[in-house]
C-alpha cells in the first residue's frame, strides 16, 4: 500500500516538474509577478468612470516615493487630482491650447466633441521635477514607472500624458498651476491617468535590436 502512494506521488511530482509554460514564455514570466506585470501592462486610454479605493491609490503613492534618486534627493512632487472641476479646468484649457496647432497622437483629436486630454481618467496624477536638479527628470521617470507597474498589479489602468504640459507650462494655465502648490523652481514633467480599465488592448512590437551585450 505504501509503495502505492510514494507511487502516485512520485508520478504527481514529475507531471508538475515537466509542466512547460505557454509558447513565448518564460519560467520567469510565469512565476514573477513582477516579471508578469512588465510584460502585460499596457497604456489604457478608455476607463471607467469608478474611482479607484483610498487603499489603492496609496499603495500607488507609496510604490511612488520608494523609487530611487541620484543622491535620495526624491527630487520630484507629486500631486493626485481627484477633483473633477480641476480635471475639467485643465482638459478645457488644453483644448483651448490646441487650437490651431498640429497635435501628434490622441491629441490631434483635441477639438473633437467629448474630448478628454486624460481618456477619461477619474484620477490624475501629476508628476513635478525639481528644475535645479539636473537629475531630478531621470528621478521622476523611475518614480513613474514604480506607479505603472504597481497599478498594473492592481488591475488599474495606467497611460502617460505628456501632450498636456506644453498647455500646463504656459501663463494661460497659470490659475490652474497655482492650484497645484508646487515649491519653487518646481514644474510639471508629465501627467498620469489612472482608473479601472475600459479596454484591454494588445501589446506593440518591440524592438530588440535596440539592445546589445557587449562582451
Amino acid at each position: 500500500m505504501m509503495k502505492k502512494v510514494y507511487f502516485i506521488v512520485l508520478t504527481a511530482l514529475l507531471m508538475v516538474s515537466c509542466q512547460t509554460p505557454p509558447s513565448g514564455e518564460t519560467n520567469m514570466e510565469a512565476t514573477n509577478q513582477t516579471v508578469e506585470s512588465i510584460m502585460s501592462r499596457r497604456s489604457i486610454r478608455s476607463y471607467k468612470a469608478e474611482q479607484i479605493t483610498a487603499e489603492q491609490l496609496d499603495t500607488l503613492t507609496e510604490c511612488a516615493i520608494n523609487a530611487p534618486s541620484a543622491l535620495n534627493k526624491q527630487s520630484w512632487e507629486v500631486r493626485v487630482i481627484q477633483k473633477p472641476d480641476l480635471i475639467k479646468a485643465i482638459n478645457d484649457g488644453f483644448i483651448n491650447f490646441a487650437k490651431g496647432k498640429e497635435m501628434k497622437g490622441s491629441a490631434s483629436k483635441a477639438q473633437q466633441e467629448g474630448f478628454s486630454v486624460f481618456h477619461g481618467a477619474p484620477t490624475i496624477i501629476v508628476v513635478a521635477n525639481d528644475t535645479t536638479n539636473h537629475y531630478s527628470e531621470v528621478d521622476c521617470g523611475l518614480l513613474g514607472q514604480n506607479i505603472l507597474l504597481a497599478a498594473e498589479s492592481m488591475g488599474i489602468g495606467t497611460c502617460v500624458v505628456g501632450s498636456v504640459i506644453a498647455y500646463m507650462r504656459t501663463p494661460e494655465a497659470k490659475e490652474v498651476i497655482a492650484q497645484l502648490n508646487l515649491p519653487e523652481n518646481f514644474a510639471p514633467l508629465y501627467t498620469i491617468s489612472v482608473g479601472y480599465p475600459n479596454e484591454w488592448p494588445d501589446a506593440k512590437p518591440r524592438d530588440k535590436a535596440k539592445v546589445q551585450v557587449l562582451k
